[in-house]
């Protein structure tokens, strides 16, 4: 106990003001991490059961009925089967080889979803660096006005002030490395795993796409 307090005291509260900043940060950065991974889970972004449902579509009443329900599903791999279709009923392709813009305006979306992790690792080491530079900066001030001059006390101060620079590197640093992890994540899914499951989703889904104002079925993918 008395370890904890030790430690509580020596790498937070001597941080000064700025770990008002840096320790929410640490907090929040480490819940956007979890949430992320558990967001773009395979699971998550394609779930099993949607993909079995597209595949066992082999009639218009089936189709339909699964069209309806596209809207109030939440996964990635949903909004884009239904960007597919829309297009589709607009007379646009709806061949992912021939038109990728719906993939593409997906993968855009989950990457956008990391833009506060990125804001994380960048902010982090500069909150940090700020509260260095003020901590040195009080601490030249306090020992201008003093006669004497302690060097050790001089170098425990500095040593204090570098504390929000190595919180800031403790947030910026696995924030950085998870951001790189992420996006990896969705570059996969954009590149490989999207492609090759629309390919087979869409041809099944293709011959019931029905235009606009018409009644004949349209796109059919050979």
């Amino acid at each position: 106990m008395e370890f904890s307090e030790n430690y509580f005291d020596e790498y937070v509260l001597q941080g000064g003001i700025t770990m008002l900043a840096l320790l929410p940060l640490s907090i929040v950065t480490l819940g956007i991490i979890v949430q992320r991974f558990l967001d773009l889970r395979s699971s998550r972004v394609m779930p099993g059961e949607l993909i079995e449902t597209a595949g066992s579509i082999h009639d218009q009443q089936a189709f339909d009925e699964f069209r309806e329900r596209l809207p109030a599903q939440s996964s990635p791999l949903a909004r884009v089967i239904l960007d597919y279709i829309e297009a589709g009923e607009r007379g646009e392709p709806t061949h992912p080889d021939v038109n990728p813009t719906p993939i593409d305006d997906m993968s855009d979306r989950l990457y956008q979803s990391l833009s506060s992790l990125s804001t994380a690792y960048v902010i982090a080491p500069l909150i940090g660096v700020l509260g260095t530079t003020v901590g040195i900066m009080g601490t030249f001030e306090q020992f201008s006005v003093v006669g004497k001059r302690d060097m050790s006390a001089l170098v425990s101060a500095i040593d204090k002030s570098l504390i929000t620079t190595m919180w800031g590197l403790i947030i910026a640093v696995p924030a950085y490395y998870f951001y790189a992890l992420l996006r990896n994540k969705i570059f996969f899914y954009e590149r490989d795993r999207f492609p090759h499951l629309l390919k087979r989703i869409m041809k099944q889904l293709s011959p019931f796409i029905r235009t606009i104002g018409g009644d004949s079925p349209f796109n059919r993918i050979s």
